[in-house]
């Protein structure tokens, strides 16, 4: 059975029709067998036993089967999800985000670099839990002020990636300069205490998403120098500017 043709079982709804199609198949099969085989003097005698027998038995059997199905139809749901998904904040994982890019049309896209200023601090004073639950209400703030179409992805740490379809890189400076104003305006709650969060962005175009890893490249040499310039500010690629060395690893 191909991919296309495989049976799944989301539901208990699922499950009970799964059962009703087994059982009804299993009677069927025995009054068509019964018809086959038995002889003609005892048929009306044995015809609806056996129909009830073979219903009996295989409507436990297929509700275990069903069930079984509907629990690796959920466990399947619950890996896809954490391979695309990061289980901390929710933003698209570093692959899912290729995946999801490598399908996209050509066409203008804006493609953002977001890193959190001074994160590290957070994590000394409050520990890495508190620094957690920071990154998450930083990432809903991104989410809240994102479109439906847009891809969040974290990269890793408290790096982030935006690609922003449909969207020139003019305008996703527009929409990065949003992005840093809500996230200045909206602090972050860190064990009952109120902190102002600022990040730093970098913004490239690109017009194939063939050219992903080049924009994202872009992207972060344009935060790097957003980070140089005095953080808590967007740049936008420019060439002259900003292809110099590669800037350090180490940026917060």
């Amino acid at each position: 059975m191909g991919p296309g043709m495989q049976l799944r079982l989301a539901t208990r709804n699922d499950v009970r029709l799964f059962t009703a199609a087994v059982v009804v198949a299993m009677v069927c099969g025995s009054v068509l067998l019964n018809y086959m085989v038995t002889p003609t003097r005892i048929l009306r005698e044995t015809l609806i036993s056996s129909a009830l027998i073979a219903g009996m038995l295989s409507a436990p059997v297929a509700y275990f089967i069903g069930s079984r199905m509907r629990d690796a139809h959920d466990l399947n749901r619950r890996l896809r999800h954490a391979l695309s998904f990061d289980p901390l904040t929710g933003a698209h994982t570093r692959s899912n985000f290729h995946s999801r890019v490598a399908r996209l049309p050509r066409g203008p896209m804006a493609l953002i670099v977001v890193d959190i200023d001074h994160f590290k601090a957070i994590n000394d004073r409050f520990g890495h839990q508190a620094g957690d639950t920071a990154l998450q209400q930083f990432v809903a703030a991104l989410m809240d002020n994102c479109r439906t179409g847009d891809i969040v992805a974290r990269f890793g740490g408290e790096e982030f990636v935006i690609l922003l379809p449909g969207t020139k890189a003019a305008d996703g400076c527009i929409a990065a300069n949003r992005l840093c104003n809500r996230v200045r305006e909206r602090p972050v709650v860190v064990e009952g205490t109120p902190l102002q969060l600022t990040a730093s962005f970098g913004v490239a175009g690109l017009g194939d998403p063939a050219g992903i890893e080049r924009a994202i490249h872009a992207a972060d040499r344009a935060l790097y120098r957003a980070k140089a310039e005095g953080r808590n500010r967007v740049c936008l690629f420019d060439a002259d500017k900003d292809m110099g060395a590669d800037p350090p690893k180490a940026r917060s």
